[in-house]
């Protein structure tokens, strides 16, 4: 479980972008086209992106028209990333030109017949084995040299083999690119070096305030290197005309003199980083290049550390956790040996940010080393809070939630607030809970003041991870933990945490039998959420605003909260709640009656995200549905052998078992296997049992549902009639009080289970005339 800063939030953005490029590849007839070059030098996020847009726009639909194309030269990439990882994938690849291909190319560049170009293109050949790049540079210069010239006289071109053979030329392309740029101006050669600095591509107001801020001219000589061909002007941009150009100009410097360069250039863009936003990430990006070696002055180890920190917050801003974790992480590298002692905020600040990224990006060990850094030099508790929250939380991304939460029961006893003990029963709890908030009316509530006590506001967001890990372990300790928040809430003002304890709230009250009134308390929730414009624990709040929500509304109406949760999270970087919403939305569509074949290719992409963040205890049920929907469709595809893991979770998490148990259960039913469905039956009845959750689901009253049909169904058959008899009758009447607040999603499933009922106890007309009530029902709320 995490707080707003959490795991891979970029993946929001490629989330976007898949839905982007799926709404226009299915708008036109004509392909959308996506080319990138130079693929050897892309990170895993880009192969993770075009994997994903792959995967969106389903290759096997009729309506897909994305085609992708990729260049990446062999032998050249990083070795964290393969261009082979890139899956529904077919590599062409092209090789240097034969002889026979550059004869074309020089036949046709100069419009005489292969015949008479065939001594030429042999040479240029000998010389540039058929590069593409080595080959047009090589007739470029041969211009430029007198040795491949127009001839007036016999109206063609004209050359000189001998004399071109006899030329000393650099063996390797980017040697001769270099040997092409010394030819230059010295200022122009020079100024190359520096726009070679800051990437393949810059805009002309850049090289403008590059200018102000070096104190040089640098357009005259860009305008120079585009008339040499070397540079590209496409509307307002400078772009080397290719990557090995650009790679040239940049050997030019002396490997001695790169940081040097790179270190002054970001100390002169560092006083103008307000003036646009991007600036800061140049700036720091120049002087990372340079590292701690290049720093001229003490002073300046603070000063490039802070413009890290500037820029790591802005990536956090803009959901980039890895690249922010990065700034971060050299933002650390220059400070001196004794930054705590000279600057202990900025460390702090630093070391705990730092922390926060390596926590979303799933790298317990950076968080490990940066945790023991701050609990060893923090001078307070309460400046160790942060990471001791971030550590509760990794412990519980790991699976070990009791620890999680004994380790929070802790911390928040040092801040003061004592949950051990707490006693009262779930109902007691509530009752003191709403009978605390009668004294407000809804608008105090939604206009009362904010939290301004950061320790406070740090016991706040440790309250509300510790009731999402209750809820799963210790569901009748939650509601307490609800309780406390809305106390704090009262008495020391809203804070981003305030509208969980209200969406709790009003989940446990419908629980309990109360849906207007948990229904009315959700919605306050959201109120809150938006009033406060937080977007931390926003996937949380929507989820489960969305489950009361369909005790009142349709099912059908309430599908899109759970897109909408899902966005919310992934835009905080939550995970675990970006799963969450998956999966409820995923349990939705599936009782809403969504066609089994959608829902199944629904379930494969919720099961491969799953996947790729390695969330096991969500994947599990997931799986279960989606094995139970396969079964529908007539494909009898068991689930595979569970992994320690899986094994490990079923044992510990009720949760999970509870859904595994059902879903035999839900099977054995759906194909009248009578003697299974009784034991799956008696089997999911005691796990659910043992541990009761507190909040309100969708699930829970289409399990109600099921256990009434399958209850009827063993009475008419079982020796043990009034056992059978008695859980189907409780089933009818909560299907009944639920149809009071949504007839269109419960109504027809209480009438049949009155069919049920009547059937069981032999009365038959009864029975048919309850039935027809059910289809009837059906047929107006569009029930599947």
């Amino acid at each position: 479980y995490h707080d707003e800063n959490c795991v891979n939030a970029q993946k929001r953005l490629q989330w976007l972008l898949c839905e982007f490029v799926q709404v226009i590849s299915t708008s036109f007839a004509a392909p959308v086209t996506l080319f990138l070059d130079d693929l050897q030098w892309a990170d895993p996020a880009s192969i993770a992106a075009v994997n994903d847009l792959s995967l969106a726009v389903n290759p096997t639909s009729e309506d897909a028209h994305f085609f992708f194309l990729g260049c990446y030269r062999k032998g050249e990439t990083d070795g964290a990333v393969r261009c082979d990882d890139i899956i529904l994938s077919i590599d062409v690849e092209l090789d240097c030109m034969s002889e026979e291909t550059l004869n074309a190319m020089v036949s046709e560049t100069l419009c005489l017949s292969p015949r008479l170009t065939r001594a030429l293109s042999n040479a240029i050949y000998h010389k540039t084995k058929g590069n593409p790049l080595f080959a047009t540079r090589l007739m470029i210069s041969l211009c430029k040299d007198g040795l491949l010239r127009p001839s007036l006289r016999r109206r063609r071109w004209e050359w000189d083999t001998e004399e071109i053979l006899c030329q000393k030329l650099p063996d390797d392309v980017a040697e001769f690119l270099k040997h092409t740029i010394v030819a230059l101006p010295d200022d122009v050669r020079a100024n190359l070096s520096t726009l070679s600095c800051f990437g393949a591509s810059v805009s002309s107001s850049f090289v403008k305030t590059l200018e102000r801020a070096l104190g040089r001219t640098l357009l005259d000589s860009m305008d120079a290197a585009v008339a040499e061909g070397l540079l590209d002007k496409i509307d307002d941009h400078y772009r080397f005309s290719h990557d090995r150009i650009q790679e040239a100009a940049y050997n030019m410097m002396d490997v001695l003199d790169r940081c040097n360069y790179h270190f002054s250039y970001g100390m002169a863009l560092a006083p103008l980083v307000d003036e646009e936003d991007g600036f800061i990430f140049t700036a720091v990006m120049q002087l990372n290049k340079a590292g701690p070696e290049a720093v001229e002055e003490k002073r300046q180890h603070a000063i490039v550390a802070d413009l890290n920190l500037r820029a790591g917050k802005k990536a956090m801003e803009m959901s980039d956790f890895e690249a922010a974790y990065s700034y971060f992480d050299n933002g650390i590298t220059f400070l001196r040996k004794k930054h705590w002692e000279e600057h202990y905020a900025l460390s702090l600040e630093l070391f705990n940010l730092a922390a926060k990224c390596a926590l979303s990006n799933g790298d317990f060990i950076s968080l490990k080393l940066l945790s023991q850094q701050v609990m060893r030099q923090a001078l307070s508790f309460e400046d160790k809070l942060n990471v001791m929250y971030c550590i509760t939380n990794s412990l519980a991304y790991s699976s070990k939630i009791p620890e999680a939460i004994e380790k929070s029961l802790d911390i928040l006893s040092r801040l003061g607030i004592e949950l051990r003990g707490r006693e009262s029963s779930v109902e007691v709890c509530v009752k003191e809970t709403k009978d605390m908030l009668s004294a407000y009316t809804y608008d105090e509530l939604l206009n009362m003041r904010r939290m301004t006590d950061s320790t406070m506001i740090m016991a706040m967001k440790f309250l509300s991870a510790l009731m999402a890990r209750m809820a799963q372990i210790m569901p009748k300790s939650a509601p307490h933990v609800a309780q406390q928040i809305i106390q704090l809430s009262l008495s020391h003002g809203m804070s981003p945490a305030s509208p969980l304890g209200f969406v709790h709230l009003g989940s446990y009250i419908a629980k309990l039998g109360d849906i207007n009134g948990g229904y009315n308390y959700v919605k306050l929730a959201r109120s809150l959420l938006d009033k406060l414009g937080s977007r931390e624990n926003a996937g949380e709040v929507i989820c489960l605003h969305a489950q009361v929500v369909s005790y009142v509304e349709p099912l059908q109406a309430a599908l899109k909260y759970y897109d909408e949760g899902y966005a919310a999270a992934m835009a905080a970087g939550d995970i675990v709640q970006a799963s969450l919403n998956k999966i409820f939305g995923y349990i939705a569509i599936f009782y809403a009656g969504v066609k089994l074949q959608i829902t199944r290719e629904k379930g494969g992409d919720i099961i491969k995200f799953m996947q790729e963040r390695k969330v096991g205890a969500h994947l599990i049920p997931t799986q279960c549905i989606q094995n139970s929907v396969l079964k529908l469709i007539g494909i009898d595809e068991e689930p595979k052998h569970a992994s320690a893991e899986e094994e490990k979770i079923l044992a510990t998490n009720n949760t999970v078992k509870s859904t595994h148990c059902f879903r035999k259960l839900y099977i054995s039913f759906m194909f009248r296997l009578y003697d299974e469905t009784k034991a799956n039956a008696e089997v999911f009845l005691a796990c659910i049992a043992s541990s009761t959750w507190t909040n309100l689901f969708v699930s829970q009253s289409f399990r109600t549902f099921y256990i009434g049909l399958v209850s009827f169904w063993v009475a008419r058959s079982s020796n043990d009639r009034e056992q059978w008899y008695e859980r189907g009758h409780k089933s009818k009447l909560a299907l009944r009080k639920w149809a009071e607040t949504s007839q269109w999603t419960f109504e027809n499933k209480w009438f049949l289970l009155e069919a049920e009922e009547a059937f069981c106890n032999g009365n038959f007309d009864e029975a048919k005339l309850y039935y027809e009530k059910a289809v009837t029902s059906a047929k107006n709320h569009k029930v599947r």
